[in-house]
């Protein structure tokens, strides 16, 4: 029993909870909702949107395996309370465990690709798969390279909800192309947000690992330019983040429905405030933990937002 809680934990048991939580909301509270208002069924059956969350779990679990299994050593200085591999899990039960989510999860991708006769799709997760494993040897030990393909693999979860409807990219008709507007447009505001606070987070993170990772010769933004200018770089992303909800909250204020500005100025642009308040006075790896997970709880409101917007609508 402790085993499988280490496993759990080796994991990432609440990031997959996270995505599970992503790509339901999206498929089942804005996709399937906004093709029903334009006369439209999703092109995915129930089945297949859980094989494609299966997948998508799959491969984050295995990437989180095989970053875990080359950062041992690194792992040891910077968390070591969090050590799995080696200290609670063999190394070989590890990689095992890493090529067997890895291959389930592109073979469940080559048949969702046959499903939408879309074959190209089928590329999406060894592509994934690929930079996971390169990122876990190499990329995240350079400056920026890490850091940009993390956030862009979690902007990618919202993403794989819509290429799989295949009938929205060859509309034939114009309440298609309005249904197909409508998800793409919600689609790239959930990404860009997504890319952006995990940005931030993988950013963060590095400035909480900063000793290990140094003694080790990574080439990350806190070592590179130093703490003060890679806050600066937070801040900013920090303020572009505000600055899209406040972009999103344009329509409902002129139309006064301030019910819906306030609760987006208090699920996710005040405790975005607070991030750079407690960034300006982090010094130490316990604040920047603290700061790390505030960040986490910023994605949880964003993820929340698709269903109040749903309740809204309904």
């Amino acid at each position: 029993m402790k085993t499988a809680y280490n496993f759990l934990r080796l994991i990432r048991y609440p990031n997959l909870l996270f995505i599970i939580l992503t790509q339901c909301f999206f498929h089942f509270l804005i996709v399937i909702p906004i093709l029903a208002n334009w006369g439209f069924i999703s092109a995915v059956t129930n089945f297949n949107f859980g094989l494609l969350v299966l997948a998508t779990v799959l491969l984050a679990a295995g990437g989180y395996i095989i970053n875990d299994y080359f950062d041992v050593k690194i792992d040891a200085i910077n968390k070591p309370q969090k050590l799995f591999i080696s200290k609670l899990i063999h190394r070989r039960s590890a990689i095992i465990a890493h090529q067997v989510f890895t291959f389930i999860a592109i073979a469940i991708g080559v048949y969702l690709a046959w499903q939408v006769q879309n074959f190209r799709l089928a590329f999406i997760f060894p592509i994934v798969a690929a930079l996971l494993w390169f990122y876990s040897t190499t990329y995240k030990r350079q400056t920026f390279v890490g850091n940009f393909i993390v956030a862009l693999l979690t902007g990618l979860v919202v993403l794989m909800v819509v290429l799989y409807e295949q009938p929205l990219f060859k509309p034939t008709n114009y309440e298609q192309v309005m249904a197909g507007y409508a998800i793409f447009i919600r689609a790239f505001f959930y990404f860009l947000f997504a890319f952006l606070v995990s940005l931030i987070r993988e950013i963060v993170k590095d400035m909480e690992d900063k000793n290990g990772d140094e003694i080790y010769g990574c080439k990350t933004l806190p070592i590179i330019l130093g703490m003060q200018k890679t806050k600066s770089i937070v801040y900013l992303l920090g303020i572009i983040v505000i600055i899209l909800i406040g972009f999103v909250q344009t329509e409902p204020f002129l139309s006064r429905d301030y019910l819906t500005v306030i609760y987006l100025m208090q699920t996710v642009q005040f405790p975005m405030f607070v991030m750079q308040w407690l960034l300006y006075r982090a010094d130490t790896q316990k604040d920047f933990n603290r700061i790390s997970t505030l960040v986490k709880v910023v994605m949880l409101m964003g993820i929340l937002t698709m269903g109040y917007f749903y309740f809204l609508m309904a």
